[in-house]
């Protein structure tokens, strides 16, 4: 009895933890975490962080070191002529020709031999260190680095849209299936309310007070609602799959959607909302960088046949150091000027292509602005027309639910016919449906709206 206390203690624990509890916030939350379309634009701005740093790396100098070997098939030879020289002592003789001894030993060149220089060494080893620093370009590094800033600045407003349009759909997905479910509710309720009735007229009708065409539609109506439930229950199904592949869950999740649909007020100040959208879309933030790119793309090319100015030093460790075969160091340094004297007049059609790329930005902001300015007052009329939506639906639930009571009424007396009755008892299921449609409708007219006005 323990053991099988404690397992139906542990089973409803379970299920607890295997259903998915969800409000609109924790679905945006999930879809924001698991959405590709957020995580590729997360991976933009991490590939445009690393090109500022890459852009700033121009600025230092530029470290190097390179070893080599080279084995010369053929070493060349200078061939040098040198004197070959004795030391010895010149006879002496008499006047009358005889000899009568030997000088002191001299030098005396007794002929001539080739000696062979090679030039060089059949074996070469280098070892090279170098440094190079850009010292003067014109600004072209410095408008480069910060093309690269502005580049990783729209990286960044592209992600804040891409997360802006992953939180409006699941905002849509989360109410539309917490709209399938208030309606699987509400059909659930219409569907016992007319099998009363249905029952109602059964038993007129057994005491001979209905006629059976009135036990027919009745029971046809209710056939009719029953084929509806069913359809109602695969349309929330599908509701709530879409919603699991928007927030980036498995299909078959069990969930509980934990929100209620009721009325609500938001005034919007159709200037004000226009403002902010201006201010703060990140559309527009993105042509406005673009803007200033296309500004310092122009700059750069105006300064490309200009010329530029760095350093550059080298120090080896090499063999054969000059004419000894051996092990030595060397180095130099040099400072240059770089500069094209023609490049088929590609820099002035580049610079005209910075030029009309720059008016190419400006035109596309001034068309997104006003394709915001309308957006704005489409989600502000929208909103409001959902507001009175809600008051309109709720006024026609109200009434439709009083004209059903007093139908119900009038129908025990004999006072009004099956048919009205069931016409009667179909307006209040419709506005019910009218009212619960506007209500979801209000939360993505809403959502939509601040979307728009860039509030995320």
């Amino acid at each position: 009895m323990k053991l099988l206390l404690a397992i139906l203690t542990i089973i409803p624990a379970v299920w607890a933890t295997d259903t998915l509890r969800l409000d609109v916030d924790r679905a945006v939350e999930l879809a924001l975490a698991n959405n590709y379309l957020v995580q590729q634009a997360q991976e933009k701005v991490m590939e445009a962080a690393a090109g500022k740093a890459t852009a700033f790396g121009s600025f230092l100098p530029q470290v190097t070191a390179t070893g080599s070997y080279v084995r010369l098939a053929k070493v060349n030879t200078f061939n040098l002529i040198v004197p070959v020289e004795t030391v010895m002592g010149v006879p002496v003789l008499d006047p009358r020709g005889i000899p009568i001894g030997t000088t002191v030993p001299i030098p005396v060149t007794v002929g001539a031999e080739t000696l062979g220089l090679k030039l060089g060494s059949e074996n070469n080893y280098s070892l090279r260190g170098t440094v190079q620093q850009t010292l003067f370009t014109w600004g072209k590094l410095i408008n480069a680095y910060r093309i690269a800033g502005l580049s990783l600045d729209v990286q960044k407003e592209a992600l804040r849209q891409a997360r802006g349009q992953v939180r409006i759909q699941a905002t849509e997905g989360f109410y539309q299936a917490l709209l399938a479910e208030r309606m699987v509710v509400l059909l659930e309720e219409s569907y016992n309310q007319l099998r009363r009735h249905v029952d109602q007229v059964q038993a007129l009708y057994d005491n001979g007070l209905a006629t059976r065409l009135d036990l027919m539609r009745a029971r046809v109506s209710l056939t009719n609602l029953e084929a509806q439930r069913a359809q109602l229950a695969n349309a929330r199904q599908l509701a709530l799959a879409a919603l699991c592949n928007t927030i980036g869950i498995p299909q078959n999740t069990p969930i509980k959607l934990e929100e209620e649909l009721k009325p609500e007020t938001l005034a919007i100040d159709l200037a004000s909302a226009t403002d902010s959208a201006l201010r703060s879309r990140p559309e527009l933030l993105q042509l406005r960088r673009a803007i200033q790119i296309a500004n310092l793309g122009v700059n750069i090319a105006k300064t490309a046949n200009l010329p530029s100015l760095f350093a550059a030093a080298n120090y080896d460790y090499k063999r054969p150091v000059g004419f000894q075969d051996e092990w030595g160091t060397d180095y130099n340094a040099t400072i240059g000027l770089s500069m094209p004297i023609f490049t088929g007049l590609g820099n002035l059609q580049k610079l005209r292509q910075a030029q009309s790329r720059e008016r190419q930005a400006r035109i596309a902001l001034a068309m997104a602005e006003e394709g915001v300015k309308l957006e704005v007052l489409a989600q502000v009329l929208a909103l409001e027309q959902e507001q009175k939506n809600i008051a309109y639906q709720a006024q026609s639930v109200e009434l439709a639910q009083e004209a059903l009571n007093l139908a119900e009424q009038r129908y025990q007396h004999g006072l009004l016919s099956n048919l009205e009755y069931l016409d009667t008892q179909l307006t209040l299921t419709q506005s019910k449906v009218a009212y619960l449609n506007a209500l979801a409708n209000y939360q993505i007219a809403k959502a939509r709206l601040l979307r728009a006005i860039g509030a995320f």
